[in-house]
């Protein structure tokens, strides 16, 4: 079960993300409206963060991975189909132990494309987390804490 909770319109969970970097790219999910994410996922109910990412990461890529290091941890405050959201995210430098040949996943329903993107280009386009633009290439090794809020999408 999801670690998640829903009373009324307000919903509260915790989940991870994978930071997959390589030569100064970062491996990115793109959905159908060009809007750029990590791949990761909700955690389970007393699932540990790095268990959980290496779970979602051999779900959605159908690869092993070394977790490496926590990078940042973000609170994300949004508003999607009339719910506000309160997630506490996770982001987990990992290392693939195998070759990421995989362009396309399936998540909610629709095909999603993967791509490296250079830390370059990360400045123009639609990232989600934005921190991240900036934060990536400038980020010191250290965890750092981030917070998010969006407006309702």
């Amino acid at each position: 079960m999801d670690f998640r909770t829903r009373i009324g319109e307000q919903s509260f969970g915790i989940r991870v993300s994978a930071l997959i970097v390589k030569n100064e790219k970062i491996y990115l999910a793109k959905s159908p409206k060009n809007e750029y994410y990590l791949l990761g996922g909700a955690i389970l109910v007393n699932e540990l963060t790095e268990d959980a990412i290496t779970r979602e990461m051999k779900e959605e890529l159908g690869i092993n991975i070394e977790v490496e290091k926590l990078a940042f941890v973000i609170e994300n405050h949004f508003s999607l189909a009339l719910t506000d959201h309160h997630q506490i995210e996770f982001l987990y430098l990992v290392n693939p132990l195998s070759d990421l040949n995989k362009e396309k996943i399936q998540e909610g329903g629709q095909i999603r494309t993967c791509e490296w993107v250079s830390f370059k280009e990360l400045d123009k386009i639609n990232l989600n987390p934005k921190f991240l633009k900036t934060a990536l290439k400038n980020w010191d090794g250290q965890i750092k804490h981030f917070v998010n809020k969006d407006e309702e999408k």
